[in-house]
């Protein structure tokens, strides 16, 4: 699949297309027909792309379902700034996400509410930085880790699908 949103299960997500943004059944507002052609990213108002990264983030990014290789392969670009590490290849984060997978097999994610910022690129405006807190919580056998985090990505829709080109973050607080 070559779009950063899809259905997991049950839960349709915004699916993005190209550069644009169109939405699955389940979360159009009721004034938004979903058989109407997606929106441009850089023609979508500020309002609109708000709710659809936000819907992004609560029912795609923070899901915390296994992506699939080939996912991860369409959702990353070929080489990204990942967690300050600069021009790492795709391949190096699709390990890194499918051992951090085995390393937690359970996980829950909740935005923080009012902590989601949407910002347009100054040079393009089909690139999109995002940024948001969010609580977690992640259990394996032995263990099980609870906090709050905060994520920082940039979205690059000028590329069919739009690709992940940089994804940081940190731990903010850790909960006992």
């Amino acid at each position: 699949m070559n779009s950063l949103l899809h259905s997991l299960g049950t839960m349709t997500a915004v699916i993005l297309i190209g550069s644009t943004l169109s939405y699955g059944t389940a979360l159009a507002a009721p004034y938004e027909d979903p058989a109407a052609p997606a929106e441009s990213i850089a023609r979508m108002s500020e309002e609109k792309l708000q709710t659809a990264i936000e819907r992004f983030v609560d029912n795609f990014y923070l899901a915390g379902e296994d992506l699939s290789t080939d996912e991860m392969m369409a959702i990353y670009a070929p080489v990204v700034n990942y967690f300050g590490n600069r021009r790492k290849k795709r391949a190096s984060i699709i390990r890194d996400q499918l051992s951090y997978y085995r390393r937690w097999p359970s996980r829950s994610f909740e935005l923080v509410p009012g902590t989601l910022s949407v910002v347009r690129s100054t040079k393009v405006d089909a690139i999109v930085n995002v940024t948001f807190e969010y609580f977690y919580e992640t259990r394996s056998r032995k263990r099980t880790s609870r906090g709050r985090g905060v994520t920082n990505l940039t979205l690059d829709f000028t590329v069919p699908g739009g690709q992940i080109i940089r994804e940081g973050g940190k731990v903010l607080e850790r909960f006992r």
